[in-house]
């Protein structure tokens, strides 16, 4: 279990070390308390439309559990404490009650007997979607009318949730990222999404899925500095019932993503077993 963590772990870690790019600059938009630090806990700011605004540079939080007994955690191998799902998508589940289908349990075991190394994260491919929301780097969200695009500092990966009438084909290309609609519930986004490849890992311990993945996310921006994505995740070749979880993410008032390629430098690969 720890090589499977360590291998990619320390990917993302290396984005983390990165000097700022950008100097410091007051946002005069964002609220603040009496001793002029960024108020987190301001209501949540509208669009022009009336919309909850999801706009700005967030960062999932990190796991306040602590992974279920016997799972090598991040935080001890790296320093860094990641968000809970990051490392196992089932970590609110014991591993008996995982609904697997019979091939992909047989696909689970052999991928932790493999030590990791197959991982396409681990071989600077995307880590696809969901999983992109649950990295220990940050994301940013732009939103608009009819599009909110979803900017992740992982390779510069992008995503754009259009909020038209649109429907993807019958047959769409296969896509790491999928593609993804949304409409308004209340205060409350929901983005479906289909069209993926099946390539991409759920997580780092390497939970499949297949090319009939549906996944549906409920954006929610309870206040100006926290957001909630409730995440489920369909696939009836892969799992006999829905999986869900609630990813949490903070504000990062005055920041910006960092430029991160995971090719550049790389020197892991040759040396996995």
């Amino acid at each position: 279990m720890k090589s499977i963590i360590t291998c990619v772990a320390l990917i993302f870690v290396s984005a983390l070390n990165a000097s700022a790019q950008w100097a410091k600059y007051m946002d005069n938009s964002v609220p603040r308390t009496s001793d002029g630090k960024p108020n987190l806990a301001a209501k949540t700011p509208t669009a022009r439309d009336g919309k909850p605004d999801l706009s700005g540079v967030w960062q999932s939080d990190k796991d306040p559990v602590g992974l279920p007994p016997g799972i090598q955690t991040v935080e001890s191998i790296t320093g860094l404490n990641a968000p809970r799902y990051f490392v196992d998508v089932m970590a609110d589940l014991k591993p008996t009650e995982v609904p697997f289908q019979p091939a992909a349990a047989a696909a689970f075991v052999q991928r932790l007997q493999n030590g990791g190394k197959d991982d396409p994260a681990a071989h600077c491919m995307p880590t696809g979607v969901p999983a992109n929301m649950n990295l220990p780097i940050p994301f940013k969200i732009i939103q608009t009318p009819g599009v909110v695009v979803i900017l992740y500092e992982e390779n510069a990966a992008s995503r754009q949730v259009f909020l038209d009438p649109r429907k993807t084909v019958s047959d769409p290309q296969p896509r790491w990222m999928g593609y993804s609609t949304g409409r308004w519930e209340g205060d409350t986004l929901v983005v479906d999404s289909t069209g993926f490849t099946g390539k991409s890992w759920l997580d780092r311990i390497g939970h499949t899925h297949s090319d009939e993945m549906r996944v549906t996310e409920r954006f929610r921006r309870r206040d100006f500095g926290h957001l909630e994505i409730e995440v489920t995740i369909e696939d009836p070749k892969t799992y006999t019932k829905p999986i869900k979880y609630l990813q949490k993410a903070t504000l990062t008032p005055e920041e910006d993503l960092m430029e991160y390629f995971c090719t550049e430098n790389e020197k892991d690969v040759q040396h996995y077993k």
